[in-house]
């Protein structure tokens, strides 16, 4: 059985996702784990308040808010940050990339989330992937600098060193020496190395997109952008997405080289457009 794991509030821009990864997470280690249960710990007369809280449907107030840091059982930090999320979700109105904003832009909260936080999953980062890959081309310098102007200031050389350790204290990349010069080399895949959240993921796949917006811009004939609008039935949507995933293996196993030349993101996004509900 799984154990509890204490979840790190400040691994968070939006406190409903901590909420509703820690109320999954208790489902998993307690069969018997319930909104009652949780509801009865917290003091409340319903289940009620933290439900709508989980769903969207309302905010905490201030007195929920003090029962869940009682709860937590939060150090000063850890309420600071918690009080100021609530507050941030309630000026946001729900848009989480207005929430990434107002939080980014908060230089005491960004200073805690840095101070308070292991370093980023790897896994979810696409940073991270694109300088394992870099690692394969066959002119890579293990360098910030050179990675900051290889991938044209997408990321920036403090950041691109800092993902380097990273990848080597992870076993990702190992030291090499290649014709008697000393260079990094991809071991492995990246993978989850903690607790995999919503959050996370959502802010992982919402960089990759943001990349794709932006390619908009590069040479057409060095990138494909397609599109295709379809009606489908709901229950070959499973079959769509194995279709999809199987391609994407394929597509990896046929042009993925190694040495390489250049470093490419391939994106495939299936989603709906219609809601029958």
């Amino acid at each position: 059985m799984e154990k509890e794991k204490r979840l790190n509030i400040f691994e968070y821009a939006d406190y409903r996702e901590f909420l509703r990864d820690f109320n999954e997470m208790k489902k998993r280690v307690n069969p018997s784990w319930s909104f009652g249960l949780w509801a009865s710990k917290l003091g409340l007369n319903s289940i009620s308040s933290i439900t709508m809280i989980i769903n969207g449907q309302r905010h905490a107030g201030k007195k929920i808010q003090a029962s869940l840091i009682k709860y937590f059982n939060f150090n000063s930090k850890e309420t600071y940050y918690f009080e100021e999320l609530v507050k941030i979700a309630k000026s946001s109105k729900n848009d989480p990339s207005l929430t990434i904003l107002m939080l980014e832009q908060n230089d005491d909260l960004k200073s805690l989330r840095e101070e308070n936080t292991e370093q980023v999953d790897l896994f979810f980062n696409w940073k991270a992937h694109c300088v394992k890959e870099l690692t394969q081309l066959k002119d890579f310098v293990p360098d910030g600098e050179w990675i900051e102007k290889r991938t044209n200031s997408l990321i920036k050389k403090e950041e691109a060193n800092k993902l380097l350790t990273a990848l080597l204290k992870s076993n990702f990349i190992e030291t090499s020496n290649l014709n008697g010069k000393e260079s990094l080399v991809a071991v492995s895949a990246i993978h989850p190395t903690k607790e995999v959240t919503m959050e996370a993921a959502k802010a992982y796949h919402k960089g990759l997109m943001d990349n794709s917006y932006e390619a908009i811009n590069t040479n057409k004939e060095k990138r494909s952008l397609n599109a295709t609008t379809l009606s489908v039935l709901k229950d070959d949507i499973p079959k769509a997405k194995e279709l999809i995933r199987e391609f994407q293996i394929h597509f990896s196993e046929e042009i993925e080289q190694n040495p390489a030349d250049e470093v490419y993101q391939l994106n495939i996004q299936f989603f709906p457009l219609t809601n029958k509900d």
